[in-house]
């Protein structure tokens, strides 16, 4: 089974996503990607990974000088592949465990490594879940967004509430 989330910024998906974790125990292998706020002035500075053995790095930020840009926000490519290609490689050994990847995002597919790993997982025969944008920023998301047999959710303010409910469901 394929879940593949998507929907407009800040709806929920890696919210959904780390309440899926949380659910799916060690079922689950994979990481999420979440916002760093300034302590004082509570804005958004970056973003970090955080992977389900607990490892994490900033990988975005306003300070970062970088030729890759999504905004504000100099991506550095090595600390995100130091921490998530090392994890995609034990995962796809581990069919018996749910990977998880949020997100398909600009950010992550500054990494060639990654859209490598991620075209290869996602026509595995494995139980996955995956976010990706509301749009088709990249080839590898509209892949994704058409895979055949996967379960394509738009998560909404209307339908997040329980959607983790739902998707736990799909893979009982």
């Amino acid at each position: 089974m394929k879940v593949v989330i998507t929907g407009e910024p800040g709806v929920g998906k890696t919210t959904l996503v780390r309440k899926l974790v949380k659910a799916l125990k060690d079922r689950a292998i994979g990481f999420w990607t979440e916002e760093v706020r300034d302590r004082k002035t509570k804005k958004r500075k970056g973003f970090k990974v955080v992977t389900t053995e607990g490892k994490e790095t900033l990988f975005a930020s306003k300070t970062f000088t970088s030729k890759h840009l999504v905004g504000s926000y100099g991506v550095n490519v090595a600390r995100f592949e130091s921490v998530v290609l090392p994890l995609l490689e034990k995962a796809l050994s581990k069919r018996d465990k749910i990977l998880v990847v949020d997100e398909v995002g600009k950010m992550e597919l500054f990494s060639k490594k990654f859209r490598d790993i991620m075209r290869v997982a996602v026509h595995e025969p494995r139980d996955m879940i995956v976010t990706i944008p509301i749009r088709d920023v990249h080839p590898l998301v509209k892949e994704i967004r058409r895979l055949p047999g996967a379960v394509l959710i738009e998560l909404t303010k209307g339908n997040r509430e329980d959607m983790d409910k739902e998707v736990l469901q799909l893979f009982e």
